[in-house]
């Protein structure tokens, strides 16, 4: 077992991105025809996700403007992101998606859905929540010295974490 002790380098790299094959992943369980707004974008202009979400098939609007906690576009059907890794900042996106009431998915550290915050969060909307868990670990583009890395050996695993899409339990673990 090792803790951070362990590792005094241990720093939190902000500029990771969601590789296009994770949406593949889930790509058969986003609902067809629907208004996605990839509402994490604010300043993001390194983000390929709308553009990987687009490719998949689906009608995707974003804007790098707009902060997610104050604004919404007016027309979307559902939410599929994935938040900053900061807790602090997480907890603020994550309480205003239980504002919004939206259908969403987001990529989240699997860690998060041991804590605490998540149950008081969602509080008596828990009954809503799906966890879409995957065979792998997802490895995170990084994006450092103005270039792309892929990475190999990602820290944690993660998972979709789902609100209000009512998906069948053999469908929650992914090949």
């Amino acid at each position: 077992m090792s803790n951070f002790k362990d590792s005094p380098n241990f720093e939190v790299h902000n500029d990771y991105y969601t590789p296009k094959y994770a949406w593949e992943w889930i790509n058969h369980l986003i609902p067809e025809n629907k208004i996605i707004w990839e509402s994490c974008m604010l300043n993001s202009l390194k983000s390929k996700s709308p553009q990987y979400l687009t490719e998949l098939g689906h009608n995707v609007i974003y804007d790098t403007s707009i902060d997610m906690l104050l604004n919404t576009p007016d027309n979307y059907d559902m939410i599929i992101t994935n938040p900053p890794f900061e807790t602090d900042l997480k907890k603020k996106i994550l309480k205003r998606l239980v504002e919004l009431d939206k259908p969403f998915i987001l990529v989240l550290n699997a860690c998060n859905m041991f804590t605490k915050y998540i149950r008081e969060i969602f509080g008596d909307k828990l009954q809503y929540l799906q966890v879409i868990n995957p065979s792998k670990k997802i490895q995170y583009d990084k994006y450092e010295n103005h270039e792309f890395i892929k990475t190999k050996n990602c820290s944690f695993y993660s998972v979709f974490l789902c609100y209000k899409l009512d998906l069948s339990p053999e469908k929650l673990w992914l090949d």
